[in-house]
């Protein structure tokens, strides 16, 4: 499971985004950093596929992924991780959006990916193993799990988002999305943003958070490399900013 919040703003406002990553303890991964290429990109790395799970490009552009539930893995297929690392070169929200039209529905294991911009665009395209599907986004808070979009989805991290975020006005602090984040459910576990299953060997590996303005104004972006309960939050604006030019 990952928990991927994405609050789209009105033209002009700010793009926020908090997310989790689920994932086995024993697969590696590094923090946050600029790679090669261009458009310049700042994301993590998963050290064993090659790929990412979130990051944000040169162009203001954001993409992030979660699996889907209920669907069997074929590791005959490629990484999802190498389809965010693909997006993450494109220029726009809607030359994405185009460009994933023709993605065929056995190139990656199913997911659900998100990319979004400060100006208030905003798309999904997501597969189940069987087609591609793709919707626009409004603005407003849009919450993906795994179990979004008829995979199983329950409600309950959406309804917990909407709940901790309400009667905020305005950009929140990036100290308020990372509580969000640090949420056990005791009774279900699948239930928090935060998960801790330590006897299967898997848990809440980390978290990011960015608010990216329109225009030139500076964003800010923080992350933890360890389970964001009990992990410091670490500020990442520098290397966003060395990534967006400012």
């Amino acid at each position: 499971m990952c928990t991927l919040l994405a609050l789209v703003p009105s033209p002009g406002g700010v793009l926020q985004v908090a997310a989790n990553r689920d994932e086995f303890l024993a697969r590696p991964a590094s923090a946050p950093r600029r790679w090669p290429g261009e458009p310049a990109v700042l994301a993590p790395r998963d050290e064993e596929a090659g790929g990412t799970w979130l990051g944000v490009n040169a162009n203001g552009l954001f993409v992030g992924v979660t699996n889907r539930h209920g669907a069997t893995r074929d590791r005959r297929l490629a990484s999802r991780g190498q389809l965010v690392a693909r997006a993450l070169r494109a220029p726009s929200v809607a030359e994405l959006h185009q460009s994933l039209q023709a993605l065929g529905s056995r190139e990656y294991n199913p997911f659900h990916l998100l990319y979004a911009d400060a100006a208030g665009h905003a798309g999904l395209t997501f597969c189940d193993g069987l087609s591609v599907q793709q919707r626009l986004l409004g603005p407003g808070l849009h919450v993906l799990t795994e179990r979004s979009l008829d995979a199983g989805e329950d409600g309950a991290r959406t309804a917990l988002a909407q709940r901790l975020l309400q009667g905020h006005s305005g950009p929140l602090p990036l100290e308020a999305w990372a509580e969000v984040l640090r949420v056990h459910d005791q009774d279900n576990p699948r239930d928090g943003t935060c998960l801790h299953a330590p006897a299967l060997g898997y848990g809440t590996r980390s978290s990011f958070l960015l608010q990216l303005p329109a225009g030139a104004a500076p964003g800010r972006c923080a992350f933890t490399v360890g389970p964001p309960c009990t992990s410091p939050l670490l500020d990442g604006t520098a290397l966003l900013q060395e990534v967006l030019g400012c």
